[in-house]
C-alpha cells in the first residue's frame, strides 16, 4: 500500500511553513546587525512647556452683569464693526475678532484685570478667549448667548461713539 502526499495535510503545512519561518528568521537577524547604534542623550534642558494659564468661564447675562460691576475689568465686544454699531454694552471696547487690529487692541488691555468678552450669539467667544489666554490674560468671562442673550434678559445697550471712523 502506497501512501500519497495528499493524505498527510499536516505534512504539507509543515513543509510549507518551515522554509518560510527560516527565511523570516534569517532576514530579521541580518536587520539587527544593520541597526544604527543609539546615541547617548544630549544635555536635557528643563524648561516648562506651558506658559502660565488663566481661567475661562461662560456665564449667563445676569452673572455677566453682576460680575463686571462687582469686579471691574475690560468689557470686550468681538463683533464686526457693522454689527456693533447698533449697540454695545456700556463701556465696551470693540475689537473685531477677525480684524487686523485685534491683537494690537488686546495688547493695550490690562492682563491682570478680568476681561468680559461677548459677541453676537456666543459662538466666537471661545476663539476670543483662547486668544486672550494665549496672550497671558488671567481671567476671561464669556457672555453665553452673546449680546442677543443680554438684550433678551432685559439689559440695555448703548450706541457706540464713532471717533475718526472707529469706536
Amino acid at each position: 500500500m502506497k501512501i500519497t502526499y495528499s493524505e498527510y495535510p499536516l505534512k504539507k503545512i509543515v513543509l510549507f511553513l518551515l522554509p518560510t519561518i527560516l527565511l523570516f528568521l534569517t532576514i530579521s537577524c541580518n536587520q539587527e546587525e544593520n541597526t544604527p547604534q543609539v546615541q547617548e542623550p544630549q544635555e536635557v534642558v528643563s524648561t516648562p512647556l506651558l506658559k502660565k494659564s488663566g481661567t475661562y468661564k461662560k456665564v449667563n447675562a445676569a452673572k455677566f452683569n453682576e460680575m463686571q460691576k462687582s469686579n471691574p475689568g475690560t468689557i470686550l465686544d468681538v463683533r464686526e464693526v457693522d454689527q456693533a454699531k447698533f449697540g454695545i454694552i456700556e463701556g465696551a471696547v470693540v475689537a473685531p475678532l477677525y480684524s487686523d487690529n485685534f491683537n494690537k487692541i488686546i495688547s493695550t488691555l490690562d492682563k491682570n484685570k478680568p476681561v468680559y468678552v461677548y459677541d453676537a450669539s456666543g459662538r466666537l467667544v471661545k476663539i476670543a478667549a483662547k486668544t486672550l489666554l494665549e496672550n497671558e490674560f488671567d481671567e476671561i468671562y464669556a457672555l453665553a448667548g452673546g449680546i442677543t442673550a443680554w438684550g433678551m434678559s432685559g439689559y440695555k445697550t448703548v450706541r457706540p461713539k464713532l471717533i475718526k471712523g472707529e469706536f
